[in-house]
């Protein structure tokens, strides 16, 4: 086989670009979206090629098959423009705007990407919300992965909790309560792991360093604040 070091290379892949300007430019729309009042011209075929869920609406025996605009309940413009957006390029505008999606946009494209069965953008959502993860903003994003059923982003977020140098902070955050009430199965989890952690820390099968300063083999003080947090949890669940 010859290989010929000074061929041209072959460019990146353009198709993206060139359907987010088909995009733009509404050339051969065939049905629009109304979000509160909004209007979003767009492609049956291409909307119905990157998802199943708009497949069976503009091309089965759904009234909307038939009707030239569609009125969507349950989600905002923006969000919407940007999911469009991402069926027609495959990437968020915010991969090339400085600052990112913030935590309201991403929880809401989530959700939008679960309805549509978009499983990549769905993916890519809660890899950047788990960026944004922090104790003021874990329950939050916790349930929002109970919601929607993101395995993954849910056992990341209950680990970050359970650690002893979070724990005492996200406690006493209004999401945290808003979690317990809404989810009392997590609740239940986040005891069962807090209890897990506790027992590896007690019988030094667990790094010291997850815990902390609370932790230390759970001797001492520490041993009564692992407790009363752990008493907590379990009085939240059995509320």
């Amino acid at each position: 086989m010859v290989i010929d070091e000074s061929s041209t290379p072959v460019p990146p892949s353009d198709i993206g670009a060139h359907l987010g300007q088909l995009l733009d430019q509404a050339e051969g729309t065939d049905v629009s979206f109304i979000v509160e009042g909004q209007m979003f011209p767009a492609h049956r075929a291409v909307l119905a090629a990157r998802s199943p869920v708009f497949r069976a609406e503009l091309f089965g025996s759904m009234s909307e098959a038939t009707m030239p605009s569609i009125t969507l309940q349950d989600i905002t413009p923006a969000t919407f423009g940007v999911m469009l957006r991402y069926m027609y390029t495959d990437a968020l505008p915010a991969d090339n705007l400085p600052g990112g999606c913030p935590i309201d946009m991403l929880q809401d494209l989530l959700a939008a990407a679960d309805r549509y069965a978009l499983d990549r953008l769905k993916i890519i959502c809660a890899h950047k919300l788990w960026e944004e993860v922090s104790v003021e903003t874990a329950a939050t994003i916790l349930a929002c992965a109970e919601t929607y059923s993101c395995a993954e982003l849910k056992s990341k977020c209950m680990d970050f909790i359970v650690l002893g140098k979070n724990l005492k902070e996200a406690m006493f955050t209004e999401s945290y309560g808003l979690l317990l009430v809404k989810f009392p199965s997590v609740a239940a989890e986040l005891r069962e792991r807090l209890h897990d952690r506790i027992y590896a820390c007690e019988n030094g099968t667990e790094a010291t360093e997850d815990w902390g300063s609370d932790c230390t083999r759970a001797r001492g003080g520490d041993a009564e604040d692992n407790a009363y947090n752990l008493m907590r949890i379990c009085a939240a669940v059995q509320d």
